[in-house]
């Protein structure tokens, strides 16, 4: 039954009818190999929501069709998607429909691997690795490319269209939260009873506004090995706002700091 509700989790994020493009959208120029990708995309997602459409009837209908079976044969209809996408994808000439092109193949080969294991830690990690990679390489090539659903399939677009737009959010907000990160420079000095301090000013110039953003903190020496640990915590971090970082490290002889991103919430 696991295996089913994973299967299910797969059609109904991801069985949309695509079969054309709009003569408005980016493909009407592009060179032969970018048409080539747009056309065999369409027709593979196509030939996919069909075979799932069938396989799900199928196991409906038929009580001999184990969980086993139907796994695997959502596995062979997802392999059969990829293969034909990756024999158009080197001939791509435009970089944004490459990338789109390379999110979206590698989003359902993380849906292959959450239907291989049994691991629900796993399966859920994959899934949510799939979804970013996947869904807004989706939405890109039906809103930058032209690519068009079927009229029966319009609500399941929309409802997708949000999910997608979500996690694209949370892309962004992690890409935005990661260079801060890099970009975080410390000043060195030391407070009234002569303890080393680390001071910096953070400025948030995205769109985004954090209820909360943290951040992991090594310490380390001259060799750049690491002495120690803390923790940064930003709270009600919005647009446009400035907040002062101090950090007091115990460990002695700190030369470097890296800084990572832990956790972020949006609004």
């Amino acid at each position: 039954m696991k295996k089913k509700i994973l299967s299910l989790v797969t059609i109904l994020t991801f069985t949309l009818g695509i079969v054309a493009c709009s003569s408005n959208g980016k493909t009407q120029d592009k060179l032969n190999g970018d048409k080539a990708f747009i056309q065999t995309f369409q027709t593979s997602i196509n030939k996919r929501w069909k075979n799932q459409e069938n396989l799900e009837k199928k196991y409906e209908q038929n009580v001999a069709f184990s969980d086993e079976e139907y796994t695997e044969e959502t596995i062979k209809v997802l392999e059969e998607e990829i293969n034909a996408l990756e024999e158009k994808q080197n001939n791509i000439e435009d970089k944004d429909l490459k990338s789109y092109a390379k999110d979206y193949i590698e989003g359902v080969k993380k849906q292959i691997e959450a239907n291989k294991t049994d691991d629900y830690e796993l399966q859920d990690k994959y899934i949510q690795e799939s979804d970013k990679l996947r869904k807004p390489a989706l939405i890109a090539l039906v809103e930058d490319y032209g690519v068009k659903i079927d009229k029966e399939h319009e609500q399941t677009y929309k409802d997708f269209k949000e999910k997608a737009t979500i996690i694209k959010k949370e892309n962004e907000s992690q890409n935005y939260a990661d260079k801060l990160a890099t970009e975080m420079e410390f000043e060195k000095t030391t407070d009234e009873f002569g303890y080393v301090e680390f001071e910096t000013t953070v400025e948030n110039t995205s769109d985004f506004n954090f209820k909360s953003l943290s951040y992991n903190v090594q310490y380390k020496d001259k060799e750049g090995t690491v002495i120690g640990s803390d923790i940064i915590y930003l709270e009600n971090f919005n647009k446009n706002s400035k907040q002062k970082i101090k950090l007091s490290p115990f460990e002695e002889d700190v030369e470097d700091i890296a800084i990572t991103t832990d956790w972020f919430e949006t609004e």
